[in-house]
């Protein structure tokens, strides 16, 4: 009987494998033996991540998977989010047999010309570890730019159209009473869905919000999501008298009704790899204006979407002024036919075959 590889499938949190993951682990788990490890409860090897990069406790971390790797001998690690796959891959250096490495880049936190001391340190972690990452796949034109011209693998360099984007096959229906707890009709309800964080800058939108409300425009905001920042944003919201007008209301399952009964979806991310809550807007037909910054520019480019440059609220209030004019507002109000690119049925098969090919190469012993 030839003996089934053994694949380590990781992720920061449980969740992220949960909603974008599960397709391909049941597929793989049909041709290999697939153990999974992230922050959360339902993975194989529970690994407590700590979002500050370089804390005492992912030190810890680095030496319980360097034992979990020692021990269980996996043929080939699929890695996925910055912060896993930079600790696993810390977790190999000096081993003598290791396993081969598909590193899936969700979005590099950095881009083609780093733009500050983070920025730099990021881009330098992944050149230190390009000798443990034998393949790389990226999502978005920027980071397989910088993948090619940073030289950050061994081998090739795979773009792929993201993990896709499963349901929304009918336009969502609002509900009303739903609607009603956060925004009257005639008031403008702007929504963003993500992790509340520096990167997805959401106190961008909160200081935006305040300016438009005070030029009159009856505006409010959902924040949906949870994360570091938010005592920062509630001090925010605070300090400019917006209690009654920016809504943070935690992580949220699903979202969907949240975009049934918005009328426009802001983001002001600072930087994405192929963000699946802009997908989930555009599923819903959403109106869409964002900030012109890698992933969103990927998706958003040649559609109805409003792209404004990152941080400048004049440009963010004066789009917004053009998209609430037409007063075509709300789900179904926009169409988005290149969405069909990334829906899961899309790119199931390709996305499957390239995780597949790591499950045929031979251990990697450098």
């Amino acid at each position: 009987m030839t003996k089934r590889s053994k694949l380590l499938y990781v992720a920061s949190t449980a969740s992220h494998l949960k909603r974008f993951h599960t397709p391909y682990l049941e597929a793989l788990a049909k041709d290999a033996e697939v153990r999974t490890m992230a922050t959360g409860e339902s993975v194989d090897f529970s690994i407590p991540f700590d979002k500050h990069f370089f804390s005492v406790s992912n030190l810890l971390n680095i030496f319980r998977i360097r034992k979990i790797l020692k021990r269980e001998r996996f043929d080939s690690v699929v890695l996925n989010t910055t912060l896993a796959a930079f600790l696993v891959r810390c977790a190999m250096i000096g081993m003598r047999r290791r396993p081969y490495v598909l590193n899936v880049v969700h979005g590099y936190l950095f881009s083609k010309k780093p733009r500050g001391l983070k920025d730099r340190v990021m881009l330098w972690c992944e050149k230190f570890l390009w000798r443990k990452t034998d393949e790389i796949a990226v999502m978005n034109a920027e980071d397989l730019e910088i993948a090619r011209e940073k030289r950050l693998c061994r081998g090739r360099v795979t773009f792929m159209h993201g993990m896709g984007v499963d349901g929304f096959s009918e336009i969502p229906v609002p509900d009303a009473d739903l609607r009603a707890k956060f925004a009257e009709k005639d008031e403008l309800l702007c929504i963003f869905v993500g992790e509340l964080s520096a990167r997805k800058n959401q106190i961008f939108l909160i200081r935006a919000l305040k300016r438009l409300r005070d030029a009159g425009i009856p505006a409010k905001l959902l924040l949906v999501g949870e994360g570091a920042e938010r005592k920062k944003f509630e001090k925010e919201i605070s300090r400019l008298s917006l209690e009654n007008a920016v809504f943070l209301t935690g992580n949220c399952e699903p979202v969907t009704p949240y975009l049934a009964i918005s009328d426009l979806y802001v983001s002001a991310s600072r930087s994405e790899g192929l963000p699946f809550n802009i997908m989930e807007a555009m599923a819903c037909g959403l109106p869409i204006l964002a900030s012109a910054t890698k992933g969103q520019t990927d998706l958003l480019e040649k559609t109805e979407a409003r792209l404004y440059p990152l941080d400048d609220a004049d440009a963010f209030c004066s789009a917004l002024h053009e998209a609430v004019a037409p007063k075509d507002l709300g789900v179904a109000a926009c169409t988005y036919p290149s969405l069909e690119t990334y829906r899961l049925s899309a790119v199931f098969d390709e996305n499957k075959k390239l995780l597949s090919a790591s499950l045929d190469q031979e251990r990697n012993r450098s």
